[in-house]
């Protein structure tokens, strides 16, 4: 009897797994198939003729991207570290310690391990891969553009803060300008959060009685190189997704980011006075 039983129940785990494996496979194809109308759709609907919509329809450019908000964030990043030619230590730190930050936040909201697991492996995928692709900047701000104000205003505080690591290139800012235009803001605006982060980074615009050394826990007669670490370590400590994947509320996040601005104006500072 007790055979017949284990029979059965391998019978039964085994129609169990072929009706998920078939259940998985149709729901891959249906998604193709709306992803393939989408991109139909797309083509001919932003295209000036057959030719032009067959163009666009190849390049698969109305295809829908599927990828979450985080996802977008990463690739975006990995963009942006790549923008000047090469993606520093540094950066890669930092991508690695948001991904973590990231990924903190879904263990604390009690998401089963097996999808964090599979989050962690898909971010990190995409940030080595979307550092080379040659997708648009638009395709990976999809679902980003669609947010409000107060997320895509976050999203790009954040790139630009990161894109200062290492100093703004010619390069990475017009990454950055276009960016922030398929973000929906405009040049003024741009140019306003870029200077709100950076702090102006001219003569006059930091305030006489502060002490940008102090304001980094650093002494004027320090090496440059000391002073680098120094903000970059502040910075990642006051950055929104190291915050929240600490389990901070929305008022400290938003004093984090206060903070994040006067260090970042700074560093700004400081690397004024040096001329570096």
């Amino acid at each position: 009897m007790g055979r017949f039983f284990k029979f059965i129940a391998v019978i039964f785990l085994g129609l169990l797994v072929l009706f998920l494996g078939i259940f998985k496979l149709l729901f891959k194809l249906l998604r193709m198939v709306v992803d393939f109308g989408r991109n139909i759709y797309g083509s001919v609907k932003n295209s000036n003729g057959f030719a032009d919509a067959y163009k666009n329809f190849s390049s698969n450019e109305y295809s829908k991207s599927r990828l979450s908000i985080p996802e977008e964030v990463i690739a975006l990043m990995a963009k942006v570290a790549k923008s000047d030619g090469q993606v520093s230590k540094v950066e890669v730190e930092f991508m690695s310690d948001t991904i973590k930050s990231m990924l903190g936040g879904m263990k604390q909201a009690r998401v089963p391990t097996v999808l964090i697991e599979s989050t962690k492996r898909k971010l990190f995928n995409l940030a080595n891969k979307a550092k080379d692709d040659q997708q648009s900047v638009q395709y990976y701000c999809q679902s980003l553009s669609k947010t409000n104000d107060q997320v895509r205003a976050g999203v790009f505080f954040q790139l630009i803060t990161f894109a200062a690591l290492d100093g703004l290139s010619e390069n990475t800012r017009t990454l950055l300008d276009e960016i922030g235009q398929t973000l929906k803001f405009d040049e003024a605006q741009i140019t306003n959060m870029v200077n709100q982060v950076l702090g102006g980074g001219k003569a006059g615009a930091y305030p006489f009685d502060k002490d940008p050394y102090q304001e980094l826990g650093c002494s004027e007669s320090d090496e440059f190189i000391v002073i680098k670490k120094a903000y970059r370590k502040l910075v990642k400590l006051h950055h929104p997704d190291y915050m929240h994947g600490q389990g901070m509320d929305d008022e400290e996040i938003r004093k984090g980011t206060e903070k994040m601005q006067e260090i970042n104006a700074a560093f700004e500072e400081i690397k004024r006075r040096k001329d570096v």
